[in-house]
């Protein structure tokens, strides 16, 4: 038989496998859209349910929300310049507090579009390290999808969520960058708004790929590239600008140029308050199922014999195993400093598993068990945090809502705590919030007025256990409401 005779069965046979291909392609993106669909369904119901009690979260919307009434150039909290966080998701808070009628909704829509635009960005970095294995991008959005670290911090107003979005767009934006030296400039775009949500950790993950790429003789020919170069000053520059506004025209302390979040503070509040491993011991117990797993799923690609890994996927893992180790090192306090990596450790985890799957079918039916427990575990975990985390302040609410209108100009606001500033009445934040507070507020213990008693005017809350030490230094103090322990109160003018 000649060539020109196999020429045709040869190219129908070829194109036989593309097609193959391109059904398998078609019917993992239809999968992996119905991840994302249901995981902003999910996220849709529960997030606007709950009154926001966290700390962090009440950060957030009181500095979105004194946005409004301030101005948008520096940021404000209890009416006072606060510089430490940079303002991009006040900036996009602010926006639907002024448009929401649900104001929990309002603070915790961003990090729910957040995670949506995660889960995006992840499915492509996937295709991008992994095309021959198409069934790997819903495999790794359903992994992070059903993470206990993932899900329940994008459906509260942090800011972590958002720099997780960036860091791992920034990866992604690398990826593209081996073949288009033009990305560069959207992996330098994602560190300046990644600065702008917290901090700079796009650019220190940047960093380290350019040091890893120039160890490597192919990559270290890629990089010799002027978008590479533009786009690191660039960069510089844009994450520059906003510490010199408020340098120059707010008077902003040099020493507070890392928002005093980036470097935390030592000493008994600070670094050294947990033991050293609190974050990998948080991300075995805080992590579900697939914690520890995806950590040490890292480790089992890096070193496999079996197969060795592709590039793309040795820059994820080295970077993932670098920033866990640098917050190890630094011994910081908590096991979300390390959320901005997890949808690495996910996407590593379901490659774990993705290539036990491609093995024979006693293995492949036990992988398949395993993989359906670790999901559900995840998914069950996930969700059993999300309603652990709703309390019942509705009697403390009703208060702080009296307080704001109680609130007039020359009176002071008190808010009278115990021994224990923390252990009465919720934080400043809520009732600066949920009071909608025209004016400033001062927390005080018992000791601190009875030594140092404001003048009246005064408004103010505390408990029932405290209010006989108020009456004792105040005896014209008039009861306004009261809701359970909590008490809202008013001393008039002398």
């Amino acid at each position: 038989m000649t060539g020109l005779d196999l020429a045709g069965p040869l190219s129908a046979e070829v194109g036989e496998l593309h097609q193959d291909i391109r059904r398998k392609y078609n019917w993992a993106i239809a999968a992996a859209i119905v991840v994302v669909l249901c995981f902003f369904g999910w996220l849709a119901f529960e997030t606007p349910r709950g009154t926001l009690t966290h700390t962090d979260e009440l950060l957030t919307a009181e500095r979105s929300r004194e946005m409004l009434s301030k101005g948008p150039w520096v940021v404000h909290y209890n009416f006072h310049r606060s510089f430490q966080k940079p303002p991009l998701q006040y900036w996009l808070t602010a926006l639907t507090l002024a448009r929401l009628q649900n104001r929990t909704l309002a603070v915790r829509v961003w990090p729910v579009l957040y995670g949506c635009l995660t889960l995006i960005a992840l499915g492509w970095l996937v295709f991008l390290v992994e095309p021959k294995r198409p069934w790997l991008i819903p495999l790794s959005l359903a992994m992070l999808a059903s993470s206990p670290l993932f899900s329940p911090e994008a459906a509260r107003g942090f800011l972590d969520i958002g720099l997780t979005f960036y860091t791992v767009a920034a990866i992604l934006f690398a990826q593209l960058a081996r073949t288009r030296p033009a990305w560069w400039l959207a992996v330098g775009t994602m560190c300046w708004l990644g600065s702008l949500q917290k901090i700079p950790l796009p650019f220190l993950i940047w960093v380290l790929i350019v040091l890893m790429r120039i160890s490597l003789p192919v990559e270290r020919q890629r990089l010799r590239s002027r978008w590479l170069i533009a786009s690191i000053f660039l960069s510089i520059a844009a994450m520059a600008i906003w510490p010199l506004i408020q340098i120059l025209k707010y008077k902003m302390p040099a020493t507070d140029i890392l928002y005093q979040e980036v470097v935390v503070w030592t000493g008994p509040t600070g670094l050294g308050i947990r033991p050293y491993f609190a974050v990998l011991y948080g991300l075995s117990t805080l992590g579900g199922a697939c914690g520890s797993i995806s950590f040490l799923a890292a480790f089992a690609i890096l070193f496999s014999k079996k197969e060795r890994p592709s590039v793309g996927v040795r820059e994820i893992a080295i970077v993932s195993l670098a920033i866990i180790a640098l917050v190890v090192v630094t011994n910081f306090r908590g096991v979300r400093y390390i959320v901005p990596i997890i949808p690495c450790l996910c996407f590593l985890l379901a490659l774990l598993f993705h290539r036990f799957l491609e093995q024979g079918p006693i293995v492949r039916r036990r992988t398949t068990v395993a993989l359906i427990v670790v999901l559900a575990a995840g998914f069950v975990h996930s969700a059993i945090t999300i309603e652990r985390r709703r309390k019942d302040v509705g009697d403390e609410k009703l208060i702080a809502e009296k307080l704001g209108t109680l609130q007039e100009a020359g009176a002071k606001t008190l808010l009278i705590c115990g021994e224990n500033p923390r252990a009465d009445l919720l934080w400043d934040s809520f009732y600066l919030f949920h009071g909608n507070l025209r004016f400033p507020v001062t927390a005080y213990t018992i000791d601190e007025i009875r030594r140092d008693s404001p003048k009246p005017p005064l408004v103010g809350v505390c408990v029932a256990n405290d209010f006989p030490v108020l009456r004792d230094i105040y005896p014209n103090v008039q009861v306004e409401l009261v809701r359970a322990q909590f008490m809202c109160w008013r001393v008039a003018a002398q």
